[in-house]
Order: structure tokens, then sequence, then C-alpha cells
């Protein structure tokens, strides 16, 4: 056999064998996602259900999350609302100003500033307003921002709240955790985790269920 056949027939072997060691890998996995699911089946685990009442409304704690059910604005419908905090942990975020007046709004701008260094909270928050705005509220969420200094904000209305224009809320990052009305725009502002614990007091407000 030539050297050249030598190394050909080398390297179709090696070939052969990592496609082998691939599929081996993909068959130990599968059974080891089965084997977990087994145990699971057989083996449940005892979930501990968390629930209590505030305000004449049930608060059940699912995988982490706080259910309570809301009446939709104008009908007999009911939805189950996920937040990630409930009343009890809500109780020192302030609020100034009447929120309650951007609940009559048909369409209320979110914005935020391109230019923050994290979006994962902000964008969860949007998310969580965004969601309840359409499906409680029956107010329409537009998108929008501080500024077109990035591509995601190329062709989106820019909201900055520092003179009154459209209707809006404003996610922002702060050392302070709270929810104020300025310039015809809900400040919503926390850092991190805590704007979204601002989110959720802001939800609460509009449910009538917190002051």
């Amino acid at each position: 056999m030539k050297k050249q056949e030598k190394i050909e027939h080398a390297e179709k072997e090696k070939e052969e064998r990592q496609a082998s060691y691939f599929i081996y890998a993909i068959v130990f996995i599968v059974i080891f996602i089965a084997l977990i699911f087994s145990i699971r089946y057989f083996f449940p685990a005892k979930q501990e259900i968390q629930q209590y009442s505030y305000n004449g409304f049930i608060f059940t704690n699912i995988g982490g999350l706080w259910y309570t059910e809301i009446l939709k604005e104008g009908t007999n419908k009911s939805y189950s609302v996920p937040l990630h905090f409930s009343p009890s942990e809500l109780g020192n975020v302030t609020i100034e100003g009447d929120v309650n007046a951007f609940k009559n709004k048909t369409e209320i701008f979110l914005t935020f500033d391109p230019n923050a260094e994290e979006f994962s909270y902000i964008a969860l928050s949007a998310s969580e307003v965004s969601i309840n705005l359409a499906q409680t509220l029956n107010i329409t969420p537009i998108a929008a921002c501080t500024s077109n200094e990035t591509p995601a904000c190329t062709g989106r209305l820019v909201v900055d709240c520092k003179n009154p224009g459209p209707p809006a809320i404003y996610f922002s990052y702060s050392n302070y955790t709270r929810v104020y009305v300025q310039n015809n725009c809900i400040f919503v502002q926390g850092f991190r985790q805590e704007l979204v614990r601002a989110t959720d007091r802001l939800l609460l407000k509009w449910f009538s269920i917190m002051p």
C-alpha cells in the first residue's frame, strides 16, 4: 500500500471512530435524560405550595413566581397573572404621582436608554408590563428608546421623558427603588432585581391590589 493510501486510510478510520464516539455520546445523553425523567415519574418530588390572601386576592407561588387572578378591564374574564414578587415584598416601594391616570390610555410607549450597560432586567420588566398592559388593561404597548444610537432603536420613536410627550413608561437603573410620574411618563427605577420589584409594585397598584 502506498504511503498516500495509508494516510488516507488512517484518516478515514479516524473519522469513523470520531463518528462512532459522537453517536455513542448522543445515545448516552438520551439514556441519561430518560433515566432522570423516569426517576421523576416513579418518585415525584413533593412540592410545598405557598399561598396566602392579600386584600381579597389569593397569591400562590408556583415555580418561584407568584400568581393571582385578575379580571380584564371592562369584562368578566379573568387571567392568571405571574409576578416575581408578592405584595408582602413590595410594601417599601414608593409610588409618587397618579399612575392610575395612565390606565385610561389606549397606548403607552415603553422606553429605555439603549446605552445602558445591562438589559436583562430592563427587558424582563418591560415584557412583564407589556403582557399585562395588553392582556388585562386593554392598552397597546409600543417599544421606544431614549435615543436612536443603536441598531435596535433605529426607526423607533424617541421618547426620553425630558419634556412632556406621549404617555410612556421609562425603565432605568437607579440606586433608589421607586415609581414616580413626571412629564407624562411613569419612571420605574431600581438596580437589577430591584427594577423588577418596582415593576411589580406598579402592576399591583394598577390592579387595585395595593394602595
